[in-house]
């Protein structure tokens, strides 16, 4: 996770290394001649313009101070000394184009490009965060091959086997309460044994409830057929068109029918309901010439 958050922020400041020069060549352009000892020089400036992107600006002592003092006119000595006794000569010979500068700098710098790279900073601890068992298991991987290489090919001959024998209804687990204790803290998370062991501790109430969702979905679906089919019946009766089903005996009556009477006066129409009494009817008489 570092080396990746790494990564990203020196590619980050690669692309705005153009900004840092561009503000520090400015900057010694517009202070050098102030007597201002961190713009003295253009490598100075450069690392003092780097420590301003972080937040030490220090807009007192080498903007408001020396502005100030050139507009004060009690005399020299307020113009020689500092804070603390310390003689201080700076100046500023560009007050409108520095100020502007800086303006310029705390709105791209400390504000735009610390906000974009805790912005990169958190996109790569969320993508690490949801890679992390992936590359956790491709650095085992990776360890465990270097190993393979490193040890004498005589040990890794005891250890490897051409054959195994697999008992599969054979109890492994000789340690009792112990055994389970570690398996269920120090097992492979991929293996069949500890993927028994988690259905076995959330129980099968995930499953209960997805077969009674199936369930129901299924019996609404049953439902729907139900009334499908009695009115597709009824389409048939009105047609007068000839089915196996009008062959039944005079007083019989199929499970359908029965299953939808309790149906019938909830779905249907009064006028349907009268249509599939009379056609019932109808077929009764005509069965029974």
């Amino acid at each position: 996770m570092f080396l990746e958050i790494l990564q990203t922020l020196i590619k980050v400041l690669i692309v705005f290394s153009i900004l840092i020069v561009a503000f520090g060549l400015a900057f010694y352009i517009l202070l050098s001649r102030g007597d201002h000892l961190s713009f003295r020089t253009v490598p100075m400036s450069l690392l003092r313009t780097f420590t301003m992107m972080l937040g030490e600006i220090d807009f007192i002592g080498t903007y408001v101070q020396p502005y100030f003092r050139e507009d004060d006119p009690t005399g020299a000595d307020f113009n020689r000394t500092g804070f603390g006794g310390f003689e201080s000569n700076k100046h500023l010979p560009f007050p409108v184009p520095a100020f502007v500068m800086l303006g310029i700098f705390m709105i791209l710098m400390p504000i735009l490009l610390m906000n974009l790279l805790i912005g990169l900073a958190v996109g790569d601890i969320e993508s690490v965060r949801r890679n992390a068992q992936l590359k956790r298991l491709a650095m085992q991987v990776l360890l465990h091959t270097e190993l393979e290489r490193n040890l004498p090919k005589f040990l890794l001959e005891k250890v490897d086997k051409m054959e195994i024998y697999e008992y599969p209804n054979e109890c492994k687990g000789k340690l009792g309460f112990l055994d389970l204790v570690i398996r269920k803290w120090f097992c492979n998370p991929f293996t069949e044994d500890a993927i028994d062991m988690v259905l076995e501790s959330n129980g099968n109430d995930v499953f209960t409830d997805e077969i009674d969702k199936l369930k129901r979905k299924l019996n609404e679906i049953q439902i729907h057929l139900d009334h499908q089919f009695m009115f597709l019946r009824l389409i048939v009766h009105k047609m007068d068109i000839k089915t196996e089903t009008d062959e039944r005996d005079e007083g019989t009556s199929s499970n359908k029918e029965l299953q939808f009477a309790p149906h019938l006066s909830k779905t249907f129409s009064p006028l349907v309901r009268h249509r599939f009494l009379t056609t019932k009817q109808t077929n009764k008489s005509k069965s029974s010439l």
